[in-house]
């Protein structure tokens, strides 16, 4: 046996990366043909300091696509760069006194070596910051496009106000009532925003999410069918008792119980509400005004959320029947959602039930049950709750009678006829409020005057740069104090416009755009590496013919909790980009792969007071069996025993990480690798386990010294290229191992990136390679076959030891042997083996020739040596052959 050179993780990774790197094997020309190339891509990040487990998870699922497309021959885009605006950076330089730029460019440039050191295999030659002047610059010419195009408006309106952040938040990142980053109470604010027009695609998106089925998981899909929210019914007009300009507009998919409404529902910030509101009732109202605006959105209007209201001392006249009916401002109900108006049916609305009962409103059946026995329709006769199923017209004027499902066009149709209603489509997408009350951000280019208002700026006086000399006190917005920046231009002159009596003073907008703008279009400019300098002046945000050339993205990787956050935006800025020119595609992501999360198990005991204790691992000494189950745990502080409780993602908050350069430092990026793939399929969670990481790396050892152990000896042995059929025992079973093998991975890979399948499969190949027994060249197409399929998941090592066995020392070599390929007709011993079962016992096995069916494959049976000896010469009352599986006989 020839001395093994010793496994060195660190010494082997760095030298190709380097070797890698220098060869720019990993950059990608954009001249050749899309069906020969791929671009995959993993949700860029935040460059908060380090990378967590849960980047190494996202960005190893996506290396190792990349990786295996470039070893079935695709030219592979594969980009990375970051998301470098938010609101972190600012916090820290109130926390730390570091200025946001310094902070995060310092961020970006530690997170990049640790990227490195995995050895990712980015074309590093696309990398940008959203921060960096040339992407910052054309984001603001793509925001002057947009208002070009009638996308954009400013309106006041009530939003929802981070106590945490002081700023505005959209409705997406308002979590149970609180800011998506803080935690902290989110209320309702007035003031006016900057809006992006994404309603003016609801019906495209909402049809695009049909296209995309079968790329995108159906989760995601679903999520954004009920985000975008279409509801088809009527709006009917309510005139307002006393006050006959004025008429209350709303909507309903209910019109078939609009002669059920017993009072109408207003939002207390509703206009119309300072017109008709009686002297008598106006303290009330405003008191309730400021009840509700002391909370967000989410905690007016969720399903938990307590419903109030308050009489406004007004009456509106239903269009029906000419009843007159109390109006009710209501905490529900939101002015800038719909209408700001709802019809309220309390026998056929469960909300407005509850809020009649609450407040003595009367209620009126209009619906009966076809079945009185329907178990709503038995619970509303009790008086418990309202009766919301479909059923027969009752007390309704000349449509009693009708179904009240066919009664809701009848009705429809009857009010748009006399004038005081008419069909309609109404969304649950509200537009995307983009002002952000903060510096580190990119701002948004308009100016203002006292003449001319709201203007935009002219491109060619774009960039606006943020200033540099500010001040971080954690109140406001730090360029609304700035003493000179939103007044004076670039070069220090008063900032003017040119009015109707020549140049006027003006005042830059402070407010900067939400860091979702930036995550929505940054996929379409890693196209366009060449196009990417900060010094190109106006240079088009996009190359049209690049864009059109890569998009849409081939596969993206990321967390499913973007699904109505990033992932509906970016689909909408798409559309946006092609309707002003700057691409062809609608579509942004072809496929879309939602990893799970990285958990780790807890351990628990009773506490003091009755409640469970929790511990992490590192808190608590284990010892598992062979199949990895826990036996025994105890604290290592005291000894004391604990049980395996729930699993729990990894999180910072509540110290339950584990730092990916440790793991890096201790094994290796290749076992990290290994372990992330191999612990769970990509779209489930992987819990963390020490031991498993373990296991992997000893995993890697063995593939080392099997591999090393024949190096020398087979380094100029060239691979057994030949036909099974020309060898026998052990050999062609290898032979045959090695073609079932690839097929395996390769189906793996082509389904759906199961990873853990195809290195599942490397170990059994593995497992079979018995050097002494084989010959050489099956040796040498065994082992470079286990390099090749193993390579996309832990290419250092696959690379050093192809290198070894005579595969090539060049950085590219790897990758231009390529994927191996399989041979179905060599993947099939020509005899089966056949277990043998008499009267329910294992009694043995046969083998026959494979060609054998039916009659002729049951009378083979019968007549071997070893079915007679079995039978004892007892008579054969029932025989089942499964072919090539099994022998069953019933003898007696």
């Amino acid at each position: 046996m020839s001395e093994i050179k010793p496994y060195d993780p660190a010494t082997i990774e760095v030298k190709w990366q380097q070797a890698w790197e220098q060869a720019g094997i990993h950059e990608v020309r954009d001249d050749l043909p899309r069906d020969k190339c791929y671009y995959v891509l993993e949700m860029f990040p935040y460059p908060s300091g380090k990378l967590h487990m849960g980047h190494v998870r996202n960005y190893t699922i996506g290396d190792a696509v990349a990786r295996y497309k470039r070893m079935r021959g695709f030219a592979v885009l594969h980009p990375m760069g970051w998301d470098s605006f938010g609101l972190p950076a600012e916090q820290a330089a109130i926390e730390r006194g570091a200025h946001p730029q310094k902070w995060t460019y310092e961020n970006i440039a530690y997170m990049r070596g640790q990227l490195k050191r995995m050895g990712f295999s980015y074309a590093w030659s696309r990398e940008f910051a959203c921060s960096d002047p040339g992407y910052a610059h054309r984001e603001q010419q793509i925001f002057l496009d947009l208002v070009e195009k009638g996308l954009v408006y400013r309106k006041s309106s009530l939003v929802n106000w981070s106590t945490g952040l002081n700023c505005v938040l959209a409705n997406e990142q308002v979590v149970d009532g609180k800011c998506w980053r803080t935690g902290m109470p989110v209320v309702q604010k007035e003031l006016p925003q900057w809006y992006l027009r994404i309603t003016h695609y609801a019906d495209e998106l909402l049809r695009g999410t049909d296209e995309l089925k079968g790329g995108w998981p159906d989760a995601v899909l679903t999520q954004q069918r009920n985000w975008i929210g279409k509801s088809e019914g009527a709006e009917i007009d309510f005139p307002v008792d006393g006050h006959p300009e004025v008429k209350l507009t709303v909507f309903t998919t209910r019109p078939d119980t609009l002669f059920g409404v017993t009072f109408v529902s207003i939002a207390p910030e509703h206009a119309a509400l300072d017109k008709i509101v009686p002297a008598s009732h106006r303290a009330a109202v405003e008191a309730f005004k400021a009840e509700v605006r002391a909370v967000s959105a989410h905690d007016r209007t969720g399903d938990t959320a307590e419903k109030k209201g308050v009489f406004t001392g007004a009456h509106v006249i239903n269009p029906a029947n000419g009843a007159l009916v109390p109006l009710y401002a209501a905490n529900f109900v939101v002015a800038d959602y719909g209408t700001g108006v709802v019809m309220a049916v309390p026998a056929h609305d469960s909300r407005d039930f509850a809020f009649a009962r609450k407040y003595g409103i009367p209620v009126r059946t209009v619906i009966q049950a076809v079945d009185a026995q329907h178990a709503e329709w038995v619970k509303y006769q009790a008086g418990e709750d309202a009766y919301t199923a479909p059923g027969t017209m009752v007390d309704s004027a000349q449509f009693t009678g009708q179904p009240s499902e066919a009664a809701k066009k009848a009705i429809t149709t009857w009010l748009a006829t006399s004038g005081k209603g008419r069909a309609t489509v109404t969304w649950r997408l509200r537009d995307w409020c983009l002002s952000r009350q903060r510096y580190w951000g990119n701002p948004i280019p308009f100016v203002r005057s006292e003449q001319l208002g709201y203007t935009p700026l002219p491109k060619q006086d774009l960039p606006v740069v943020l200033p540099t000399d500010v001040t971080f006190d954690g109140t406001g917005n730090p360029l609304e104090k700035h003493a000179t920046w939103a007044v004076t231009t670039a070069d220090g002159r008063p900032l003017t416009v040119r009015g109707q009596k020549g140049p006027e003073a003006a005042r830059r907008e402070t407010d900067t755009m939400d860091t979702f703008m930036e995550s929505s279009w940054y996929f379409a400019r890693y196209t366009c590496h060449d196009n990417r300098r900060a010094d190109l002046g106006c240079a088009a945000p996009l190359d049209k013919a690049k864009a059109d050339h890569w998009l849409p993205v081939d596969l993206y990787i990321g967390g499913i909790e973007h699904a109505v956050l990033h992932l509906l935006y970016a689909r909408f800025f798409q559309k946006a980009l092609a309707d002003t020119g700057h691409a062809g595609v609608r579509e942004p992501f072809k496929r879309l792969l939602c990893q799970g999360m990285v958990c780790m198990e807890t351990y628990s005991r009773e506490g003091a007071n009755g409640r469970p204790q929790w511990f992490y691992p590192d808190e608590v000494e284990v010892v598992r069996d062979a199949k990895g189950v826990v036996t025994s745990a105890v604290l290592a502080a005291d000894g004391a025993s604990v049980r395996v409780g729930r699993v729990e993602k990894m999180s910072k908050s509540k110290r339950n990480t584990v730092d990916p350069q440790k793991l890096i430092d201790t094994y290796g990026a290749d076992t990290a690798r290994l372990f992330i793939l191999f612990a769970a399929p990509p779209e489930m969670d992987v819990v963390w386990s020490e031991d498993a990481v373990k296991g992997a790396h000893r995993f890697l050892k063995r593939v080392w010294a099997l591999c090393q152990d024949q190096a020398v000896r087979l380094a100029s042995t060239a691979p057994f290229a030949g036909h099974v059929k020309d060898l026998t025992g052990a050999d062609a079973a290898v032979v045959r191992k090695v073609h079932a093998t690839v097929k395996k991975a390769t189906d793996a890979m082509e389904r759906d990136f199961a990873f853990n399948t195809t290195i599942a499969a490397c170990m059994e190949l593995m497992n079979e390679l018995k050097p002494e027994a084989l010959k050489p060249e099956v040796v040498k197409l065994g082992l470079t076959t286990l390099v090749r399929l193993l390579a996309p998941m832990v290419p250092h090592v696959c690379q050093e030891l192809w290198a070894d066995l005579g595969g090539g020392s060049r950085a590219d070599d790897l990758i231009k042997a390529g994927w191996p390929t399989y041979d179905p007709a060599q993947m099939e011993a020509d005899e089966a083996e056949y277990p043998v079962q008499v009267n329910g016992k294992m009694k043995g096995k046969i083998v026959l020739p494979r060609s054998l069916a039916g009659a002729a494959l049951e009378q083979a049976v019968r007549e071997h040596a070893e079915i007679l000896r079995v039978c004892e010469g007892k008579a054969i009352r029932k025989l089942i052959v499964v072919p090539g599986k099994i022998v069953n006989l019933v003898v007696g």
